[in-house]
């Protein structure tokens, strides 16, 4: 699978100013060679941290559509059969083991009956309630790492006939300006929410990729690296839902609801994919004050042997003076060519002076003899400018599509000595150099999210997590 991206890296050095000395010179060489290299690898480093920012976003349910006595179902939606051209467009990434099935002649996405685009609620009662015995997928935003919407077959390779239920129609948004709420249709994707909650002057806790799906993701949980230890995951943000059950009943469930709808709601946040689809949810926006600014430094490192000090040195801090303080987060990511962007979200809670926050770590580079590329940790002075922040980048990945694999950990507590060595020796150490294209991720969780209701979604209980990903 061939992976297109565009950039623009022809900026030239400026000329040295006039009066410097050969030493003054010398630096700013050696300091725009570090940044142009930096610059170089700027859309390998952030393709890989979309791929794995972009979590858990499609929409996979367990329930069955089929015929009833041999008959054929029949429903307002457009239908069409599933086309290469439907599958390279709504899956943005495709996992490295059904990439392996197609390169053995195995199973294809084509294999699936049909694709429905339903327009309304009502469409799908009738779709459901004719067809009560065939295996259904629902796709929201199409990124769903495993592809269990897109091409939903067993693990051992077998097919059934599926139809698939694209929700890209359904995408209506409205904000309700006195409860301070937004609901969303079953189709909308990230860029819509957040440009609609700026306008507001709201704040939810998003994931950075536009074009994830909201109902997915808040289905799955809804973990958020930058905004969930301030603002709590967004299925702790639903008010209310709609769903359409296996029998084509209609539900509208909240917080309030009791007894089996009480349990129903509840199991929808975090294990939502498997309960029915929901056409429409309700979340509860935060002021946009909550995040009073945010940004990144980024840390040339070069070789393993460079990183690893500096990284140990990085985690120590990020144990010691993030995880304890709600007021922050933290995110180091680190590629297959040893750059280093540790990222920081400050919310209102924070009293002191984040550029004098991350002191530390501009001290650890120079005991460790590691250059600074970039220092912009208060560049993004609104909620939006954070939340739209990859969106750029990510506009100009392309894929046929991505492929891609990867392995998640997480600590309940405050990780060990065990879990830093285990995180600098082997993923690190190791595993980040067996893919040209790869990357570790750790973020700080917790906080809100771990405070908040909870969920059935196992990232509601980390305070810290990490991820080795790569695009193959």
């Amino acid at each position: 699978m061939m992976i297109n991206s565009s950039s623009d890296n022809n900026e030239e050095p400026s000329p040295p100013a006039k009066g410097r000395s050969a030493e003054e010179e010398e630096t700013e060489s050696t300091s725009h060679s570090e940044l142009t290299r930096w610059k170089r690898h700027q859309q390998h480093i952030l393709l890989i941290v979309v791929c794995l920012l972009v979590v858990g976003a499609a929409v996979a349910i367990g329930v069955s559509l089929g015929t009833k006595n041999g008959s054929t179902a029949t429903t307002e939606a457009a239908t069409a059969g599933v086309s290469d051209e439907w599958f390279h467009d709504r899956s943005w990434s495709i996992s490295g083991n059904k990439e392996d099935v197609l390169q053995n002649g195995g199973a294809s996405p084509s294999s699936s009956a049909r694709v429905v685009l339903p327009t309304s609620t009502n469409e799908i009662s009738k779709l459901l309630s004719a067809n009560q015995d065939a295996a259904v997928a629902v796709v929201c935003g199409g990124h769903s790492s495993s592809n269990v919407a897109t091409w939903p077959f067993f693990d051992d390779g077998s097919q059934i006939q599926t139809t698939i239920i694209d929700m890209k129609h359904m995408s209506s948004i409205s904000v309700d300006e006195k409860t301070r709420e937004v609901t969303v249709g079953g189709g909308s994707v990230f860029r819509q929410l957040a440009e609609t909650c700026a306008e507001a002057r709201g704040a939810l806790p998003i994931a950075t990729g536009d074009t994830v799906g909201v109902a997915g993701y808040a289905l799955n949980g809804g973990i958020s690296g930058y905004f969930g230890r301030r603002l709590g995951m967004l299925g702790q943000r639903v008010t209310s839902l709609e769903i359409v059950l296996a029998n084509g009943d209609v539900k509208t469930l909240t917080p309030d609801s009791t007894g089996e709808d009480g349990e129903l709601f509840r199991a929808c946040l975090g294990a939502g994919s498997a309960m029915g689809v929901v056409t429409s949810l309700t979340l509860q926006m935060e002021d946009e004050s909550s995040f009073r600014t945010g940004g990144s430094l980024v840390f040339a490192c070069s070789d393993k042997a460079t990183a690893r000090p500096f990284l140990a040195k990085a985690l120590k801090f990020m144990k010691q003076e993030v995880l304890p303080l709600q007021s922050t987060s933290m995110e180091i990511v680190i590629t297959s060519d040893f750059t280093v962007i540790c990222s920081f979200m400050f919310y209102d809670t924070f009293d002191g002076v984040p550029s004098d926050f991350v002191d530390p770590l501009r001290e650890y580079a120079k005991e460790c003899n590691v250059p600074i590329v970039a220092d912009a940790v208060t560049s993004q002075e609104l909620w939006f400018d954070a939340a739209s922040s990859l969106w750029e980048v990510i506009a100009g990945l392309k894929g046929d599509p991505l492929v891609r694999m990867d392995h998640c950990i997480g600590t309940q507590g405050v990780p060990s000595d065990e879990v830093d060595s285990f995180l600098l020796d082997r993923w690190i150490g190791d595993f980040l150099s067996k893919a040209a294209l790869s990357l570790v991720e750790i973020r700080s969780l917790g906080g809100a999210a771990m405070d908040g209701n909870d969920l059935s979604s196992g990232n509601a209980k980390c305070t810290f997590f990490c991820r080795y990903g790569c695009v193959l």
